[in-house]
């Protein structure tokens, strides 16, 4: 694919991906990132979006498709001809989705330049949350490691029991803390926030360290409305159950103000009215089990991002099934 030049910012400059076409060397692409993890996914992602499992067909998943506005649809238009290829969008079990097909040579070029849209659209994305909060992008990365042996990783490590946990960082993001505050004040909370979990795809883990809580970052399979916590790690890993094979297993430990709250039903789209004044609304829902949503991500705080090992099933000798943990080689 002679044409491919172009550079895509793969996760939100978590990790840097270009193509190299010039004629005094064969064509090749370079991944580099900080972190042995990084490196892993990128190369997962790079195979699965340039070697689907069925020939020429990929269905790209990404909420932000919805954003989607006449310039991206436009573009999409100009690569069908361009590529020879088709594109439909979809949307299933809470996901949006584009399916790209073609047997030409333009359909790995065409993949690309739809990820690279997709990344685009979440970038503007960023900047508006970040403009009507009247808030600037952080010149550098929110998020900072833990030391392995301080107090904050143990604690970790006690409630993620049963999981290895690979690598542990503190979002520090003074903009969203303000944010979190004030929304505490107008929901005039008197008690604590909770701790809760949120499991989500790798690509939005600095997104969400930048912008908060967003209904578009994590839906669980089959739902639509509200941004879902648990309230334990293997809740949050059970609830995001169906989620995009990746890797690692990413989970966002928060803050959340669940003030006022009621067992939820479906459809909802905002929390139902509390008492009978149709104005005044409870602060979120409780679903089933340790599930709990809420409608408005300024009443989440994210403070820590977990990276564990995915566990997988080996059989032993004799008639149990235990779990093991993937070895960390790329």
């Amino acid at each position: 694919e002679e044409e491919l030049l172009l550079s895509l910012v793969f996760y939100q400059n978590t990790c840097h991906i270009s193509h190299n076409a010039r004629k005094s060397v064969p064509p090749f692409i370079e991944l580099s990132g900080a972190y042995h993890e990084t490196l892993r996914e990128a190369r997962r992602w790079y195979l699965d979006a340039l070697y689907p499992a069925s020939k020429n067909v990929i269905t790209i998943h990404n909420n932000f498709i919805q954003h989607f506005g006449q310039r991206e649809f436009e573009e999409l238009l100009s690569l069908q001809t361009k590529r020879e290829v088709s594109i439909e969008e979809n949307f299933k079990d809470g996901r949006f989705g584009l399916t790209i097909q073609g047997a030409s040579r333009g359909f790995k070029a065409a993949v690309l330049e739809v990820e690279a849209l997709c990344c685009k659209v979440q970038e503007d994305f960023a900047k508006e949350e970040l403009s009507l909060m009247g808030l600037q992008s952080p010149i550098s990365s929110p998020r900072k490691p833990v030391d392995d042996n301080s107090s904050d990783y143990k604690e970790r490590q006690q409630h993620f029991a049963g999981l290895q946990i690979v690598r542990v960082e503190k979002v520090e993001n003074k903009a969203l803390k303000q944010v979190f505050d004030l929304r505490k004040r107008q929901m005039q909370v008197s008690t604590s926030s909770q701790r809760m979990y949120q499991r989500l795809p790798v690509q939005f883990c600095d997104l969400l360290s930048r912008v908060g809580f967003q209904m578009e970052f994590t839906p669980p399979d089959g739902k639509r409305e509200g941004i879902y916590f648990s309230s334990s790690v293997h809740g949050a890993e059970r609830l995001w159950k169906g989620s995009a094979d990746q890797e690692y297993l990413y989970f966002i430990e928060a803050q959340v103000l669940t003030g006022k709250s009621i067992v939820g039903c479906p459809g909802l789209i905002v929390p139902p009215p509390f008492a009978r004044d149709p104005l005044t609304l409870y602060d979120s829902v409780k679903g089933g089990g340790d599930t709990w949503v809420v409608f408005n991500g300024h009443q989440a705080l994210p403070e820590y991002l977990i990276t564990c090992n995915k566990p997988t099933y080996v059989k032993p000798h004799g008639s149990c099934r235990a779990w093991r943990s993937l070895p960390g080689g790329i």
